[in-house]
């Protein structure tokens, strides 16, 4: 049922598409003809456009459905600390808990910073964030222990060559080398519910928790990842500064304009794509993904191609969740800047986010139930450490909508 609720959304999304290429070449035909847009066919243009949308959303829906982690806890290695857990959670009983970690050697017991969560209800809380992050999906994640994941990065390959079995060996380049440092920011969730409905036997807690910590964690962490400052949170991909081709060095992000603000110069535009495209090298192509905001693939939708007219934007197909640019996926955050007509902005960014982009997350997450700051209501006050920062500025590059 599900496998045929997905090709049917797909049948659905691909028939929108054909039809909005239809209603767009009588917007243009119409354009050229009379010298002014259609009312009647830019209305149809912007229905389609949104069904296109929901469809979209509906496939990325029944993809995080189909790849939700088992409920069953029955087979939980420390099912004493799960148990005591959900006892905390639900009655707010903490000596049981209390007791368990102080016999645990693994774990320490904090009460101003809440209990530990058991390893079971962690990681489904962490299969959920990353089924509900967009930067999840494309970056690379990692998890430590400490307050900071540090490595070197080379900027450069080694020198290297070929030699004889009796040749001399020439000494060769040394690669200069960044040290990259990404530290771990605490972030927090306080998701609520009334006791009564904690008390129902039938509601399932655990993922009603994970779900309401990591629906509210992904949103706030996606936003930092992609536009963060670094200042008690990471630093996102759009924090750095950009820079052309000839201007750019290691520390800024390559940029292509598009020469008009907010905005392609026209229907047929392709080639600041096709320059963005080539920007990236060849080794990162591999792997390589499109991400922009809802209203640039608007845009994205009624490009074309000069040479054989045909649409850029391509729908998904079957065993694909995202639609694709030039053969490779396109990735929707609303956290991506919205493309305005007359504002500049960088609306799109293109390549390998594994290679460019690094998640850490500190191991462990606590929470903190809290029956008296919001009456009637109980809170749950849960806390984790994420970081993130670019490490490699070569690998990601940015679509500047600006003259």
């Amino acid at each position: 049922m599900h496998d045929y609720d997905i090709q049917t959304t797909l049948n659905d999304l691909t028939s929108t598409f054909e039809e909005l290429k239809r209603t767009n070449e009588d917007r243009l035909s119409f354009l050229e003809k009379k010298g002014h847009e259609d009312s009647y066919l830019q209305e149809k243009l912007i229905k389609l456009e949104s069904s296109l949308d929901q469809a979209e959303k509906r496939l990325k829906q029944m993809e995080a459905l189909g790849s939700r982690p088992s409920t069953e806890t029955a087979s939980e290695p420390f099912c004493g600390h799960h148990n005591a857990f959900m006892e905390y959670v639900r009655k707010g009983f903490d000596a049981p808990l209390l007791d368990y970690e102080r016999k645990s050697l693994s774990s320490t017991t904090d009460r101003d910073g809440g209990y530990l969560v058991p390893s079971g209800l962690n990681d489904r809380l962490y299969t959920t964030l990353q089924t509900a992050s967009v930067m999840r999906e494309l970056a690379s994640v990692s998890e430590i222990s400490s307050s900071a994941l540090e490595m070197l990065i080379d900027k450069d390959s080694p020198g290297v060559g070929w030699v004889a079995e009796t040749d001399q060996r020439v000494e060769t380049n040394t690669p200069e080398l960044a040290k990259i440092r990404v530290p771990v920011h605490e972030m927090y969730a306080k998701p609520r519910a009334t006791q009564n409905l904690l008390d129902d036997a039938n509601l399932n807690v655990e993922d009603w928790l994970s779900h309401k910590i990591a629906q509210k964690m992904a949103a706030m962490e996606n936003t930092a990842f992609i536009s963060g400052d670094g200042k008690n949170k990471p630093k996102g991909i759009l924090f750095y500064e950009t820079a052309a081709k000839d201007k750019w060095e290691w520390g800024k992000l390559e940029e292509v304009k598009t020469g008009a603000d907010g905005s392609f110069k026209d229907q047929y535009e392709i080639e600041t794509l096709l320059i963005l495209f080539h920007c990236l090298k060849t080794p990162y192509l591999s792997g390589a993904s499109w991400l922009m905001s809802r209203t640039a693939q608007i845009g994205l939708r009624k490009l074309k191609d000069p040479g054989s007219h045909q649409y850029l934007w391509q729908p998904p197909l079957g065993g694909m969740s995202n639609p694709t640019l030039l053969g490779h996926p396109v990735v929707i955050s609303d956290d991506m800047p919205s493309l305005t007509p007359g504002t500049a902005s960088k609306s799109i960014i293109f390549g390998n986010f594994k290679e460019g982009y690094q998640i850490v997350d500190r191991t462990g997450m606590r929470v903190l139930r809290d029956p008296y700051s919001a009456k009637p209501y109980v809170e749950f006050y849960a806390t984790r450490r994420v970081g993130g920062d670019v490490l490699n500025f070569e690998a990601l590059k940015i679509l500047n909508f600006a003259a």
